[in-house]
């Protein structure tokens, strides 16, 4: 891959990073000092929030980073695109916050102050020009802000909240970052743009393939937001308690996913502005390395997820969260379906233009999970809807398959992956035996990751993979 690619996903990575190890400092904190129905209150608002961030937003950060992409060389054309999505996105997200209001001051919601403060976010959304940084592949810019604010927040948090009661304060600070970082991504704008004319038929013409990428987003909504909805009104009456224990638990495994979907971010621009070119050897070229990237990640994850966890939750979390680590087991084959869906969706066929078939998987995957969450929820809680979300994405992931295996040459060979499956289950009975000895803690859990990561690497080598 060129420098300019590898640099990209070493800002994303970092970032992610930096997303990866924020839990390890706040989860212990918060969740010990806003208590396990705070949160859970703090998740159910916030998902709520996020179904009128979901149609207001639309399909904008797909669509505007592959159309910024294809006009990035070009400057005239690349205010005038730009201007005209944003004018979509900004109206869009209007007339959603719009409809929140009248559902908030007329229907009598639970917790409406939490509900009210979650509306910043609103805001944050119908500001937020991330996706144009993404497409001209500016990712420095856009992952020092967001590293930026996310050590703001964390600092903010560790200061003020103190207690459950400090809830709406907790909420306000997440949300009012959110703010603060668009208004800085609007600073860093002017060097690449310039205020041009702008026309309705340049704002209209936009909506229809914006939609287009929406009707996809709604069915990912089924498996990210609706899980939790479902729980809150199908289970909650058992143990409202689960609403957090599940939204913790999904929380860590995707938070593995970030090094693993990061790829997708960087090469989305990427792959675009080669579609256009016409460039299709050296499309197939990254896609298959990024294949390969998403196994030799994804698969030694779920082992060392499985081995480590219960002895991570015994020190990291509070007595009251202690179902989370065996939900999390449960949840960890959801890391290799997303990796691997990552590369046949995000990477190629959304790049590409195939809405159609990227959209038939995603509404396969949704008609699934919500069958399974209506079936298994009302009885198993937390656990039905991780079995609903792991089915779904499995199936995301076959039909994809399905439609790209005659269009995308994937040159990996079984054996392979017989030995990435090879490395990582010796490394999981490696740091399975290490943690046996070593026993609960924080230096016990590093030494464990460790260990399995060495011998993982070790046992590539050896087979020389």
């Amino acid at each position: 891959m060129d420098k300019k690619l590898t640099s990209n996903y070493i800002y994303s990575v970092i970032y992610q990073l930096l997303i990866v190890l924020t839990p390890f400092i706040m989860v212990p904190y918060t969740s010990r000092a806003l208590g396990l129905t705070a949160q859970s209150i703090n998740d159910s608002t916030a998902n709520f929030i996020q179904y009128f961030v979901l149609f207001g937003i639309m399909g904008v950060n797909i669509y505007g980073n592959r159309e910024i992409a294809r006009v990035r060389d070009n400057k005239t054309d690349l205010s005038r695109t730009f201007f005209e999505i944003f004018t979509m996105q900004f109206i869009s997200m209007l007339l959603s916050a719009g409809v929140f209001f009248i559902y908030l001051f007329s229907f009598n919601p639970k917790f409406p102050d939490i509900l009210l403060i979650q509306a910043i976010t609103l805001l944050s959304v119908s500001l937020d020009i991330t996706w144009f940084f993404y497409g001209m592949e500016d990712f420095k810019k856009a992952s020092i802000r967001n590293m930026v604010i996310k050590i703001l927040n964390i600092i903010l948090i560790l200061i003020f909240i103190k207690k459950p009661s400090d809830l709406p304060l907790f909420v306000f600070i997440n949300a009012a970052g959110g703010v603060l970082g668009q208004l800085i991504m609007w600073a860093q704008l002017k060097q690449y743009i310039h205020m041009g004319k702008l026309t309705v038929r340049g704002v209209i013409k936009h909506i229809k393939p914006n939609i287009a990428l929406f009707i996809p987003q709604i069915a990912i909504s089924v498996y990210s937001l609706l899980d939790i909805s479902m729980l809150d009104m199908l289970y909650s009456n058992k143990n409202f308690d689960h609403v957090a224990l599940y939204k913790s638990s999904q929380a860590f495994v995707k938070m593995f996913l970030f090094f693993i979907t990061s790829i997708g971010s960087v090469m989305l621009p990427r792959i675009s502005n080669g579609f256009v070119k016409g460039n299709m050897e050296a499309i197939n070229s990254y896609l298959n390395k990024t294949f390969k990237i998403a196994l030799y990640l994804a698969i030694p994850m779920m082992v060392g997820i499985a081995v480590v966890i219960q002895n991570f939750i015994n020190w990291f979390l509070p007595p009251s969260y202690s179902e989370v680590g065996l939900m999390i087991i449960w949840a960890s084959p959801i890391i290799l379906f997303i990796s691997i869906s990552n590369v046949f969706g995000t990477q190629f066929m959304v790049p590409i233009g195939d809405y159609k078939h990227y959209t038939g998987s995603v509404v396969g995957g949704a008609i699934v999970n919500c069958i399974i969450n209506f079936t298994l929820i009302p009885v198993y809680g937390g656990y039905g809807a991780i079995a609903g979300s792991v089915i779904a994405e499995f199936t995301v992931t076959l039909i994809q398959w399905f439609f790209v295996k005659d269009k995308l040459k994937i040159n990996m060979q079984m054996h392979e992956v017989g030995i990435i499956i090879f490395a990582s289950i010796v490394m999981g009975i490696a740091a399975y035996f290490s943690g046996k000895i070593l026993g609960s803690g924080i230096i016990s859990n590093l030494l464990q990751i460790g260990i399995g990561g060495s011998v993982y690497i070790a046992g590539l080598y050896l087979c020389k993979a």
